[in-house]
């Protein structure tokens, strides 16, 4: 690719909380809820991906977490009648399955034809992660995205990895 290899994961880039619990439990086996599983499924995916974009054998790939928004998709019609029909009604607010594609592949296609992506790194960073929101353009990361988090994150999944049978070396 002219401008780089793109890794492009796409859950929630820049709108999700921080999971506080990140270093004291990772798996969330002592604080499961709804909303820790969702703070920590974005924010561990911040961390991971930036920690993994700062590897020196990574330098020239341009890792990017999206946040697709609001998409009038067909999910929820699995969901029982009464959540269902609120659901459906207000995903015709949403944007289409395309336009919100056309969003999510923009660094990919900007990269191919060599150009630059459309946005900048957080903070004026020179490597690392870039954050994508919704319309493509950059975002920010949340104020607890630190090296002590990066590094406690990294470890953990590193962990979790290794009793899968999957070691990752650095």
């Amino acid at each position: 690719m002219k401008g780089g290899p793109v890794v492009l994961s796409i859950l929630s880039g820049g709108v999700h909380s921080p999971y506080k619990n990140y270093a004291e439990d990772p798996e969330l086996r002592n604080s499961y809820s709804i909303k820790n599983a969702a703070d920590s499924a974005g924010y561990f995916n911040d961390l991971f991906f930036d920690r993994m974009a700062k590897q020196h054998s990574n330098l020239g790939i341009n890792f990017v977490h999206a946040s697709p928004g609001f998409v009038a998709s067909n999910w929820g019609t699995e969901m029982p009648f009464f959540l269902k029909g609120p659901i459906r009604l207000m995903q015709k607010m949403g944007k289409s399955t395309d336009k919100c594609a056309g969003f999510m592949v923009d660094p990919i296609l900007a990269s191919a034809s060599g150009d630059k992506l459309k946005m900048e790194r957080p903070n004026g960073a020179t490597e690392g992660l870039f954050i994508m929101k919704e319309d493509a353009t950059g975002g920010k990361l949340t104020k607890a995205h630190t090296s002590d988090a990066m590094n406690s994150v990294w470890n953990s999944t590193k962990d979790v990895l290794k009793r899968a049978g999957i070691d990752l070396e650095e």
